[in-house]
């Protein structure tokens, strides 16, 4: 296969599978995992979000990336809503087998696959709103005082 040009953007599918085998490789390895970061990021995202902001914007001007490749905060999330669902279904269900299927259609269902698609939905709309506004969009801001 020839090598083409892609103009400063990697397209979609070029890209999207090595990081995304790369993710799920590092969800097996808890000993890279920030455990401690996220727990802190958690505590704070319900105490204080502008904290959290703060720090993210600063992870961005430091390393040029928005998201984290450590995928801690996706898993702890999903282990807090399996004992969540389990703790339903222990107080409300009365067979075992429906609330194993609660339990996993919550985590893989509910949180993982509607999640991936809102996301992809809200990431169309978002690309496709901003090729119609390429002249408009603002890069770098440079107030200075005189």
């Amino acid at each position: 296969m020839l090598p083409m040009a892609w103009k400063g953007r990697v397209p979609f599918r070029a890209r999207s599978s090595p990081v995304f085998a790369h993710y799920l490789r590092r969800i097996i390895k808890w000993r890279q995992m920030d455990i401690e970061y996220i727990f802190w990021q958690m505590l704070h995202l319900c105490r204080s979000p502008k904290v959290v902001y703060q720090h993210t914007k600063y992870h961005k001007q430091t390393k040029n990336q928005w998201a984290r490749d450590d995928p801690a905060f996706v898993v702890i999330l999903s282990l807090f809503m399996v004992i969540s669902a389990s703790a339903y279904c222990a107080a409300y269900d009365r067979s075992f087998g429906h609330a194993v299927f609660t339990v996993i259609s919550v985590v893989l269902f509910h949180f993982l696959f509607l999640g991936i698609a809102l996301v992809t939905c809200c990431w169309s709309i978002s690309i496709s709103g901003n090729s119609k506004h390429q002249c408009c969009t603002i890069t770098s801001m440079d107030i200075s005082t005189k």
